[in-house]
Protein backbone atom coordinates (compact mmCIF):
# COMPACT_ATOMS: atom_id res chain seq x y z
CA UNK A 1 0.00 0.00 0.00
CA UNK A 2 2.82 2.39 0.93
CA UNK A 3 4.63 1.63 -2.35
CA UNK A 4 1.44 2.37 -4.29
CA UNK A 5 1.04 5.77 -2.59
CA UNK A 6 4.69 6.64 -3.30
CA UNK A 7 4.22 5.60 -6.93
CA UNK A 8 1.11 7.83 -7.30
CA UNK A 9 2.97 10.77 -5.77
CA UNK A 10 5.85 10.25 -8.19
CA UNK A 11 3.42 10.22 -11.11
CA UNK A 12 1.90 13.51 -9.97
CA UNK A 13 5.34 15.09 -9.61
CA UNK A 14 6.29 13.90 -13.09
CA UNK A 15 3.03 15.25 -14.51
CA UNK A 16 3.65 18.64 -12.91
CA UNK A 17 7.22 18.63 -14.24
CA UNK A 18 5.93 17.78 -17.71
CA UNK A 19 3.58 20.77 -17.67
CA UNK A 20 6.46 22.96 -16.54
CA UNK A 21 8.71 21.62 -19.27
CA UNK A 22 6.04 22.22 -21.89
CA UNK A 23 5.24 25.81 -20.92
CA UNK A 24 7.99 27.54 -18.97
CA UNK A 25 10.14 29.61 -21.30
CA UNK A 26 7.97 28.98 -24.38
CA UNK A 27 7.04 31.88 -26.63
CA UNK A 28 3.74 32.13 -28.46
CA UNK A 29 1.84 34.16 -31.04
CA UNK A 30 -1.91 34.73 -30.78
CA UNK A 31 -4.44 36.44 -32.98
CA UNK A 32 -8.03 36.95 -33.96
CA UNK A 33 -9.99 38.59 -36.73
CA UNK A 34 -13.60 39.69 -37.13
CA UNK A 35 -15.85 41.40 -39.66
CA UNK A 36 -19.48 42.49 -39.95
CA UNK A 37 -21.70 43.91 -42.71
CA UNK A 38 -25.03 45.72 -42.64
CA UNK A 39 -27.20 46.77 -45.62
CA UNK A 40 -30.43 48.76 -46.00
CA UNK A 41 -32.47 48.98 -49.20
CA UNK A 42 -35.50 51.30 -48.74
CA UNK A 43 -38.18 51.63 -51.43
CA UNK A 44 -37.99 55.43 -51.81
CA UNK A 45 -34.28 56.09 -51.43
CA UNK A 46 -30.86 54.76 -52.35
CA UNK A 47 -29.47 51.68 -50.70
CA UNK A 48 -26.85 52.16 -47.98
CA UNK A 49 -24.40 49.81 -46.30
CA UNK A 50 -21.88 49.62 -43.49
CA UNK A 51 -18.93 47.36 -42.83
CA UNK A 52 -16.24 47.03 -40.17
CA UNK A 53 -13.38 44.72 -39.42
CA UNK A 54 -10.92 44.21 -36.60
CA UNK A 55 -7.71 42.29 -36.05
CA UNK A 56 -5.59 41.54 -32.98
CA UNK A 57 -2.06 40.13 -32.78
CA UNK A 58 -0.25 39.16 -29.61
CA UNK A 59 3.18 37.89 -28.67
CA UNK A 60 3.97 36.46 -25.26
CA UNK A 61 6.09 34.13 -23.19
CA UNK A 62 5.47 31.80 -20.26
CA UNK A 63 7.70 32.92 -17.40
CA UNK A 64 6.58 29.91 -15.35
CA UNK A 65 4.09 27.13 -15.99
CA UNK A 66 1.32 29.36 -14.57
CA UNK A 67 2.33 32.89 -15.61
CA UNK A 68 2.64 34.49 -19.05
CA UNK A 69 3.39 38.07 -20.11
CA UNK A 70 3.34 39.77 -23.48
CA UNK A 71 2.18 42.51 -25.85
CA UNK A 72 -0.95 42.99 -27.95
CA UNK A 73 -1.43 45.03 -31.12
CA UNK A 74 -5.01 45.75 -32.27
CA UNK A 75 -6.57 47.59 -35.17
CA UNK A 76 -9.96 48.21 -36.73
CA UNK A 77 -11.45 49.91 -39.77
CA UNK A 78 -15.02 50.72 -40.79
CA UNK A 79 -16.90 52.44 -43.55
CA UNK A 80 -19.68 52.09 -46.09
CA UNK A 81 -22.14 54.12 -48.11
CA UNK A 82 -24.40 56.65 -46.40
CA UNK A 83 -26.68 59.52 -47.46
CA UNK A 84 -26.49 63.15 -46.42
CA UNK A 85 -29.15 65.74 -47.24
CA UNK A 86 -28.19 69.28 -48.25
CA UNK A 87 -31.00 71.73 -49.12
CA UNK A 88 -33.43 68.83 -49.35
CA UNK A 89 -31.32 66.87 -51.82
CA UNK A 90 -29.74 63.54 -50.93
CA UNK A 91 -26.08 63.04 -51.69
CA UNK A 92 -24.38 59.63 -51.33
CA UNK A 93 -21.06 59.41 -49.54
CA UNK A 94 -18.87 56.30 -49.63
CA UNK A 95 -15.57 55.26 -48.12
CA UNK A 96 -13.81 54.57 -44.84
CA UNK A 97 -15.18 56.68 -41.99
CA UNK A 98 -13.45 55.22 -38.94
CA UNK A 99 -10.25 53.46 -37.96
CA UNK A 100 -8.09 52.88 -34.94
CA UNK A 101 -4.97 51.23 -33.58
CA UNK A 102 -3.85 50.18 -30.12
CA UNK A 103 -0.98 48.60 -28.22
CA UNK A 104 -1.17 46.86 -24.85
CA UNK A 105 0.76 44.92 -22.23
CA UNK A 106 -0.79 41.88 -20.55
CA UNK A 107 -0.13 39.55 -17.63
CA UNK A 108 -1.94 36.19 -17.43
CA UNK A 109 -2.16 33.73 -14.52
CA UNK A 110 -3.20 30.17 -15.37
CA UNK A 111 -4.96 27.25 -13.74
CA UNK A 112 -4.34 24.03 -15.70
CA UNK A 113 -7.02 21.42 -15.05
CA UNK A 114 -5.28 18.75 -17.11
CA UNK A 115 -3.02 18.46 -20.16
CA UNK A 116 -5.75 19.77 -22.49
CA UNK A 117 -7.74 22.53 -20.85
CA UNK A 118 -7.30 25.41 -18.41
CA UNK A 119 -8.36 28.96 -17.58
CA UNK A 120 -6.52 32.23 -17.06
CA UNK A 121 -7.12 35.72 -15.71
CA UNK A 122 -4.95 38.81 -15.46
CA UNK A 123 -4.58 42.59 -15.84
CA UNK A 124 -3.69 44.57 -18.94
CA UNK A 125 -2.75 48.14 -19.85
CA UNK A 126 -3.77 49.54 -23.25
CA UNK A 127 -3.12 52.72 -25.24
CA UNK A 128 -5.52 53.34 -28.16
CA UNK A 129 -6.09 55.94 -30.86
CA UNK A 130 -9.31 56.20 -32.88
CA UNK A 131 -10.69 58.38 -35.65
CA UNK A 132 -14.33 58.72 -36.72
CA UNK A 133 -16.08 60.87 -39.32
CA UNK A 134 -19.86 61.22 -39.39
CA UNK A 135 -22.55 63.50 -40.82
CA UNK A 136 -25.01 64.97 -38.35
CA UNK A 137 -28.12 67.01 -39.15
CA UNK A 138 -28.21 70.10 -36.92
CA UNK A 139 -30.77 72.91 -37.46
CA UNK A 140 -31.26 72.27 -41.19
CA UNK A 141 -27.51 72.08 -41.75
CA UNK A 142 -25.13 69.14 -42.14
CA UNK A 143 -22.28 68.93 -39.70
CA UNK A 144 -19.32 66.89 -40.99
CA UNK A 145 -17.89 65.94 -37.61
CA UNK A 146 -14.40 64.46 -37.25
CA UNK A 147 -13.41 63.03 -33.89
CA UNK A 148 -9.91 62.03 -32.74
CA UNK A 149 -9.70 60.04 -29.49
CA UNK A 150 -6.67 58.90 -27.51
CA UNK A 151 -7.35 56.61 -24.55
CA UNK A 152 -5.26 54.93 -21.83
CA UNK A 153 -7.02 52.16 -19.93
CA UNK A 154 -6.41 49.59 -17.21
CA UNK A 155 -8.33 46.34 -17.65
CA UNK A 156 -8.79 42.77 -16.51
CA UNK A 157 -9.61 39.84 -18.79
CA UNK A 158 -10.27 36.13 -18.38
CA UNK A 159 -10.32 33.23 -20.80
CA UNK A 160 -10.16 29.49 -21.34
CA UNK A 161 -7.85 27.48 -23.59
CA UNK A 162 -8.02 24.07 -25.21
CA UNK A 163 -4.84 22.38 -26.40
CA UNK A 164 -5.24 21.16 -29.97
CA UNK A 165 -1.62 20.02 -30.37
CA UNK A 166 1.87 20.78 -29.09
CA UNK A 167 1.96 23.95 -31.19
CA UNK A 168 -1.69 25.07 -31.34
CA UNK A 169 -4.19 26.21 -28.71
CA UNK A 170 -7.79 27.28 -29.17
CA UNK A 171 -8.32 30.40 -27.04
CA UNK A 172 -11.73 31.76 -25.97
CA UNK A 173 -12.48 34.84 -23.87
CA UNK A 174 -14.79 34.47 -20.88
CA UNK A 175 -15.12 38.06 -19.69
CA UNK A 176 -13.42 41.41 -19.32
CA UNK A 177 -13.54 44.63 -17.34
CA UNK A 178 -12.11 48.13 -17.80
CA UNK A 179 -12.19 49.57 -14.28
CA UNK A 180 -10.28 52.74 -15.16
CA UNK A 181 -9.57 54.77 -18.29
CA UNK A 182 -8.48 58.30 -19.11
CA UNK A 183 -8.63 59.92 -22.53
CA UNK A 184 -8.40 63.02 -24.68
CA UNK A 185 -10.90 63.82 -27.43
CA UNK A 186 -10.58 66.45 -30.15
CA UNK A 187 -13.59 67.25 -32.35
CA UNK A 188 -13.70 69.29 -35.58
CA UNK A 189 -17.11 70.43 -36.85
CA UNK A 190 -17.67 71.70 -40.40
CA UNK A 191 -21.17 72.88 -41.33
CA UNK A 192 -21.49 72.31 -45.07
CA UNK A 193 -24.40 74.62 -45.90
CA UNK A 194 -23.17 77.66 -43.90
CA UNK A 195 -19.41 76.96 -44.33
CA UNK A 196 -18.84 77.49 -40.60
CA UNK A 197 -16.25 75.52 -38.61
CA UNK A 198 -15.81 74.94 -34.90
CA UNK A 199 -13.33 72.97 -32.78
CA UNK A 200 -13.58 71.45 -29.32
CA UNK A 201 -11.45 69.28 -27.07
CA UNK A 202 -11.87 67.62 -23.69
CA UNK A 203 -10.25 65.29 -21.19
CA UNK A 204 -12.35 62.51 -19.74
CA UNK A 205 -11.98 59.62 -17.35
CA UNK A 206 -14.05 56.61 -16.44
CA UNK A 207 -14.16 54.59 -13.22
CA UNK A 208 -16.33 51.51 -13.71
CA UNK A 209 -15.23 48.30 -11.96
CA UNK A 210 -18.01 46.22 -13.54
CA UNK A 211 -16.97 42.81 -14.91
CA UNK A 212 -18.61 41.90 -18.24
CA UNK A 213 -19.38 38.19 -18.11
CA UNK A 214 -19.81 36.23 -20.27
CA UNK A 215 -17.96 37.69 -23.26
CA UNK A 216 -17.37 35.13 -25.99
CA UNK A 217 -14.59 35.53 -28.55
CA UNK A 218 -12.44 32.88 -30.26
CA UNK A 219 -8.81 32.99 -31.31
CA UNK A 220 -5.80 30.78 -31.96
CA UNK A 221 -2.43 30.60 -30.22
CA UNK A 222 0.72 29.24 -31.88
CA UNK A 223 3.78 28.21 -29.89
CA UNK A 224 7.17 28.91 -31.45
CA UNK A 225 9.90 26.29 -31.53
CA UNK A 226 12.22 26.38 -28.54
Amino acid sequence: MKKRIIFILLLQICAASAVKAQLEGRRFLSGGIGASFYNTNPDLDEATNNYNGNVSIGIGMFKTQTKAVGWNLTGYVGGGKSLRYINGQSEPKSGINQYGIGVGRFWQFYKHFNEKIGIYIGPNVNLNYGYKKEWLTEQNDINEQKTHTTNLSLGVSAGVYYKLSERWWLDASLGFATPFSVGYTKTNNEFLASSQTTKASQFNYNLSPTFNFPSVGLGLRYFLAN
